[in-house]
C-alpha cells in the first residue's frame, strides 16, 4: 500500500542530494568534471547497495551477516569515500 509513497520519497531525497552536491561542489571550490561527477556517482550508488544489502540481510532475520555485510563494505565505502574526496580534492 504504501510501497509507491516510498519510492517517491526516495526518488525526492535522490534528486535533492544530487542538486546539492553541485552546490556543495561548488563551495568547496572543486573542480569538477564528467569523469570526476561519474566516480562521485558510482560511489554513492556503491554505497547504496551496501546500505540496502545490509537491511535486507538483516530484514530477512539474517543478522549476523548483515552487521558483517554492513561492516565489511560499509568500511570499504567510507574509505574509498575519503580516498575519492582527496583525490578531487588534489587535482
Amino acid at each position: 500500500m504504501l510501497e509507491p509513497l516510498f519510492w517517491i520519497i526516495m526518488g525526492f531525497l535522490y534528486a535533492v542530494i544530487a542538486i546539492s552536491a553541485v552546490y556543495w561542489a561548488k563551495d568547496l571550490k572543486l573542480r569538477m568534471n564528467g569523469w570526476k561527477w561519474a566516480l562521485s556517482a558510482l560511489w554513492f550508488v556503491l554505497l547504496n547497495i551496501t546500505i540496502a544489502g545490509g537491511f535486507t540481510l538483516i530484514g530477512e532475520n539474517e543478522l549476523r551477516a548483515g552487521m558483517y555485510f554492513l561492516f565489511f563494505f560499509g568500511t570499504l565505502m567510507i574509505i574509498f569515500g575519503f580516498g575519492l574526496f582527496h583525490f578531487i580534492k588534489k587535482q
